[in-house]
């Protein structure tokens, strides 16, 4: 009569572990790219949600552009640009003369710009 052994074998156990091994791998391949892509969206968040705020700063001073560059005292890795264009634009239907601005706010992973007309005077 045979007696049959309760277990795995040791190659079964070695096979076992390497399709593990390649499981794990591939899972944290995913789970990196995955971290990567969470941080620039967060930096894109941050970028729109500054380039907001600057704005909103920018209109309280009605266009009286002092700065031309800087960064943000709550997150000193972003920084804010503005970019002054020559041309003005005048309105017709409005009477009125606008200047564009260009505002560019650059993070640790990504770069915004976006133009902003301001009123230069009224008629």
């Amino acid at each position: 009569m045979k007696k049959f052994k309760k277990g795995f074998t040791l190659l079964e156990v070695m096979i076992a572990i390497g399709i593990f091994g390649i499981v794990a791998i591939a899972c944290l391949g995913n789970y990196l790219i995955s971290l990567k892509n969470i941080k620039i969206v967060n930096d894109k968040i941050k970028i729109l949600i500054l380039s907001e705020q600057k704005i909103e700063e920018l209109k309280i001073k009605n266009g009286e552009i002092k700065e031309k560059i800087g960064n943000f005292s709550d997150y000193p890795d972003y920084t804010w640009e503005i970019q002054v264009s020559d041309i003005v634009i005048y309105d017709t239907e409005e009477d009125l003369y606008l200047k564009p601005y260009k505002l560019i706010i650059e993070g640790p992973y990504n770069l915004y710009s976006t133009i902003l007309p301001f009123l230069l005077k009224e008629k």
